[in-house]
């Protein structure tokens, strides 16, 4: 395969499917709850036990790609993802379901550093942000087609068949992923022959960690929006289920739009610029915390179509624009090593801020409170990123 637009093709494929089975599982959880005996509790934990792989794995995978190459450890990921999902159709019990997500947790924390280096390879610095952003609807993508195709598979066959399905089809994509990709010959380093392995000068860069920190909150931020935005709807604003579901799938659609336009923005609008584009998704965040801070029983649609709206766009769609940005401050050498340190971090925010923001809510005895220390935890956000010394670009 050497058609760029190929590639893309096929590293987008293989980020959807992904995200099918793992974040399409919770739209058959009460089938696993009932057939395994499960407290509420344990049935909605299967996304945190996933997301433990990536913060475990994310930076040495990251390194592995860049050792390794692509193609190498763009199969073992989805590999560990397909067995991963295989097995946890064969789970007996809770602790073995858990333990076999953060399996496929780790494959996801190969794959993901290792497609973002593969669009920095293939693509030139003016296209880069809006093709991994392109790469990165894969998970609100994959999560909204797993929940569309999976419950009504598992109504029909069984939750174990629709988790078995799903393995299926991501391992075929590394079947076809080893049969069709070819790695890209590294460009010339221009640094000195004796400078430090791409590893320790990721670990070594201020530049990088100021950034991780600062997205560690924007993933937080997006995991507590995604989590409670149904619940907080039906409980405080008074709506039905199934309109309050609505509304969060209005934002994982408008969240895949953010996904894309952030990236045009940050390559045609601002020059390349990264910075700028994670600021306005920060202060758009921000804003719809604030705004969720005075809602109330008989607010209608036309201020929660267009919230939802925002907190997919501003709080989902920044995440491509942040593993370009990664990437580019480690240069190509140390990509997945970057984008590796950045997803370790982010997975972390992802794993601990939503069970935070329900001891807030728990703890003050409602969700205002909560909305408003949300919007809070993103001027800190905003703030790590003012030091942040962006790369020129080439322009080629």
């Amino acid at each position: 395969m050497t058609n760029r637009w190929a590639v893309l093709a096929l590293i987008m494929a293989a980020q959807i499917m992904a995200n099918v089975g793992p974040l399409g599982i919770p739209s058959i959880a009460p089938l696993i709850r009932e057939d395994l005996g499960l407290s509420v509790t344990q049935a909605g934990s299967f996304l945190s036990a996933y997301y433990i792989g990536p913060v475990l794995i994310s930076l040495p995978a990251g390194w592995l790609a860049d050792r390794w190459g692509v193609r190498g450890a763009m199969v073992l990921g989805q590999t560990l993802i397909a067995i991963g999902l295989f097995a946890a159709a064969l789970a007996p019990s809770f602790s073995f379901l858990v333990v076999i997500m953060m399996l496929a947790g780790a494959g996801y924390g190969v794959l993901n550093p290792t497609t973002t280096k593969a669009g920095m390879a293939w693509f030139p610095p003016r296209q880069r942000a809006t093709v991994v952003g392109l790469k990165q609807i894969g998970l609100p993508g994959g999560g909204a087609l797993g929940a569309l195709l999976m419950p009504p598979v598992a109504l029909a066959f069984g939750w174990r068949t629709a988790v078995a399905v799903s393995a299926a089809a991501v391992g075929g994509l590394a079947l076809l992923t080893w049969a069709l990709y070819r790695d890209l010959p590294e460009p010339a380093s221009l640094e000195p022959a004796r400078a430090r392995s791409p590893f320790w000068s990721v670990l070594a860069n201020r530049d990088l960690w100021l950034v991780s920190l600062s997205t560690l909150i924007f993933a937080g931020v997006q995991t507590v929006f995604l989590s409670f935005l149904v619940l907080y709807l039906r409980d405080v604003v008074a709506l039905d289920l199934v309109v309050a579901a609505k509304y969060l799938v209005a934002a994982q659609v408008s969240g895949v739009a953010g996904r894309v336009l952030f990236g045009l923005l940050s390559d045609r609008l601002f020059g390349g610029q990264r910075r700028i584009v994670l600021a306005i998704a920060g202060v758009g965040s921000m804003g719809c915390a604030l705004l969720l801070s005075t809602t109330a029983p008989g607010s209608g649609a036309g201020l929660l179509a267009p919230l939802a709206a925002g907190i997919g766009f501003f709080g989902i769609g920044w995440n491509g624009v942040q593993h370009t940005l990664m990437a580019e401050l480690a240069g190509t050498r140390a990509a997945g090593t970057a984008v590796g340190l950045g997803l370790a971090i982010s997975s972390l925010g992802v794993t601990v801020c939503p069970p935070v923001f329900g001891l807030v809510v728990e703890g003050l005895g409602g969700y205002r409170a909560a909305w408003l220390a949300l919007a809070a935890s993103m001027v800190v956000a905003l703030l790590l990123l003012i030091p942040v010394r962006e790369r020129a670009l080439a322009t080629s």
